[in-house]
């Protein structure tokens, strides 16, 4: 018995090792990698569809509308640091990939320090600028309220995210995507309990949900670091190790920053295409996006993890110089991009008519009302669903150039879908009946926003991989070790 349970320890500690992503079969070990991440992801969204579920079973449909109604404002302060936290992984892989720990351990305290001080800025920026922004965003008053009391405490809790988000990104670029998974799993369990405390037992509305998240958030990091400091040796303390380095700054920031500014202009633009579908229906299709959003970012969960097993994988590889084995992946990972499109395709389409079921109590789908709400979401999913392959394909461009450090690419990708999807929300309604741009097919014409800007994007990243990675080639690049790669 003893020497099993032995066996069963060490196959158990096996799958937290670093997986090396330079090493084997590219879409084996890239499929392997992504199924934690898959897994992790579904968890770390799972939050806000708790906090709906829970508020929608112990308070009411419009504490659901009001908590979603605040994402896009989320969007836009934490998405410029989530996609800086994005470039540091880049790094921190090229260095794994390089087998320098010295550098791997600087990228580590350089990107904790700058994350400190992007959360403080962030979250000060949104408690002084918030009520402002929901009012920009046409927010319904009778959700305000609501909305603010929820948005105050997630500010707060954002210093816990976003250490959360660079902790276990740099985990999965040195190839460790069970770590996250297994810590997610625990909070999002925590998670469910004190949303159910706060809001049924203690009935604190929407606050209760925010602090839920924020006591989870806290737990996560604090699980997340003292999993690091005892698996990982090389990450301790040390005076030394611990200095403040300003080149490492500096190229962590060169990195970081055009990729946190691309991530930024992608959610102003859904940011005005929201401003815009809130003033259809009364109000109405603000309660058709509690509904259409979360769902459209749970199938597309298949995609963008695909893109972030590529973005370690090419990372890994680029500091280690396997050049056709960056080709090789980009293929195969495009591959089974396609094939989790079609099974998306198979398994949503005939869901959509359902959604709304989902996150609103009947009683809010009854009548006239109800039905409006149902065509707004419905019409919303049927016309983006069928395009998500772009989503997939710009997704994948985005992790192939991010992996081999040229983010501004990226960034003028994130303009030009900026441009587009307001140039659609903003006249396209207009064109297709100038009497009434606010009527149901005008609302037709700003779901068309959405797949316009993949496109846009898409064009923009695709060709440009093409040309850097296939034609012109990486071995022609300045980098600093060329290697054979037919692994």
């Amino acid at each position: 018995i003893m020497p099993s349970l032995v066996g069963s320890e060490m196959c158990i500690r096996d799958r937290f090792k670093p997986v090396d992503l330079t090493i084997g079969s590219p879409w084996k070990v890239m499929l392997f990698f992504a199924v934690p991440i898959l897994l992790s992801t579904l968890l770390n969204n799972a939050f806000s569809l708790i906090n709906a579920l829970v508020l929608k079973s112990t308070v009411g449909g419009d504490s659901v509308t009001a908590i979603n109604s605040t994402g896009n404002i989320s969007s836009i302060l934490f998405n410029f640091a989530y996609g800086c936290t994005s470039g540091f992984a880049v790094l921190a892989s090229n260095k794994f990939g390089q087998k320098d720990n010295e550098g791997l351990k600087k990228v580590f305290y350089s990107s904790l320090y700058i994350c400190l001080v992007l959360a403080i800025l962030i979250m000060t920026i949104g408690l002084i600028l918030y009520p402002k922004l929901l009012e920009i965003l046409n927010v319904n008053e009778i959700y305000r309220e609501k909305a603010g009391n929820y948005f105050q405490i997630i500010l707060i809790s954002f210093i816990f995210m976003l250490l959360n988000n660079n902790l276990g990104n740099i985990l999965r670029a040195i190839g460790n995507s069970i770590a996250p998974l297994v810590i997610s799993l625990i909070c999002t369990l925590i998670n469910i309990a004190f949303a159910y405390l706060f809001t049924g037992a203690i009935k604190l509305d929407t606050r209760g949900v925010a602090i839920a998240t924020l006591l989870a958030n806290f737990i996560n990091f604090s699980l997340t670091a003292i999993y690091i400091y005892k698996k990982y040796p090389e990450f301790h303390l040390t005076k030394e190790g611990a200095k403040f380095d300003k080149n490492m700054t500096s190229n962590l920031l060169k990195l970081g920053i055009p990729l946190g500014f691309q991530w930024s202009i992608l959610f102003i633009g859904s940011f005005v295409q929201s401003r815009q579908v809130n003033l259809f229906g009364d109000g109405l299709a603000t309660k058709a996006v509690t509904c259409y959003s979360p769902f459209e970012g749970y199938i597309t969960i298949p995609l963008s993890v695909m893109s972030s097993a590529l973005l370690s994988f090419v990372g890994q590889n680029y500091g280690a110089g396997y050049f056709d084995r960056i080709k090789k992946g980009i293929k195969e990972c495009i591959l089974i991009d396609i094939i989790f499109y079609i099974f998306i395709l198979l398994i949503t389409i005939p869901l959509i008519k359902y959604v709304p079921y989902i996150f609103l109590p009947a009683t809010d789908l009854e009548g006239q009302a109800g039905e409006l709400i149902k065509f707004y979401s419905n019409t919303y999913l049927y016309i983006v669903t069928p395009s998500l392959i772009l989503q997939g394909l710009l997704q994948l461009s985005r992790s192939s150039l991010q992996g081999i450090k040229k983010p501004m690419i990226p960034f003028l990708s994130g303009v030009g879908e900026l441009v587009a999807r307001i140039l659609v929300c903003l006249f396209i309604p207009s064109l297709i009946n100038p009497s009434n741009p606010f009527s149901n097919e005008s609302y037709v014409g700003i779901c068309f926003s959405t797949p316009s800007a993949w496109l846009v994007s898409v064009l923009i990243m695709g060709l440009s991989s093409i040309y850097i990675i296939f034609i012109k080639g990486l071995e022609n690049s300045n980098h600093i070790s060329l290697k054979n790669s037919n692994q």
